[in-house]
């Protein structure tokens, strides 16, 4: 099982140009444009209330998007586990990914027992630093038409940019990884705060309305 180690933060348009100028300077590569729609599915019945129900945990679909044909996709399916409640200066949580290479992929989720529940875009750049760890700054985008792209409304109406540094490794490689993230979240001092975000926000657990 692989496991997903990161910091997380927030910036400005003002500084954005800023945090770029940093991120070219420590990665030593250009940008790369990110451009993904992702959908998350919840069990179509729902486990009755009781300790079973904490087994309940929501599925994703994530497929790039490309501004030239945006009826393509390339789904992928991801689970993320519960959050590491030991480590305090990095985020660390489980995470399995799978490919969807034949077939309907909404026809696999209703396979599974699932039925879909949201679905937001994701678009902006990411760095790669050190060869292991993605920057990403991205904004979120709600879809004003079902499954539409083309249809796009800033989640956050302060429009700030969403970072994300993360990293994958083993077990045994957590300290590690984790090392690589502090080092970066110190060449950004000054710009940029990443941060590690308690475990309680990063459940997997399924709130039914």
């Amino acid at each position: 099982m692989s496991f997903e180690c990161s910091l997380h933060g927030r910036i400005s348009d003002t500084l954005k140009p800023k945090l770029f100028e940093r991120l070219m300077g420590i990665c030593g590569n250009e940008p790369i444009d990110i451009f993904e729609l992702e959908l998350g599915f919840v069990p179509t019945f729902q486990t009755p209330v009781g300790p079973a129900r904490n087994e309940d945990v929501l599925l994703r679909l994530k497929s790039p998007l490309e501004e030239k044909d945006l009826s393509r996709r390339q789904w992928q399916l991801c689970h993320f586990g519960h959050p590491e409640t030991t480590q305090k200066k990095v985020s660390v949580r489980p995470v399995l990914y799978s490919r969807i290479t034949q077939g309907n992929a909404f026809d696999f989720m209703r396979a599974l027992g699932y039925s879909f529940a949201f679905e937001f875009v994701k678009k902006g750049n990411v760095f790669v630093y050190e060869d292991v760890v993605k920057i990403s700054i991205t904004r979120i985008y709600e879809l004003e038409k079902l499954h539409d792209p083309t249809s796009l409304k800033p989640f956050d109406p302060q429009n700030f940019w969403v970072v994300e540094a993360s990293t994958f490794s083993d077990k045994s490689a957590i300290t590690l990884k984790a090392g690589e993230l502090e080092k970066l979240a110190s060449n950004l001092t000054g710009i940029l705060d990443l941060h590690h975000v308690e475990h309680l926000f990063l459940q997997n657990k399924i709130n039914y309305g």
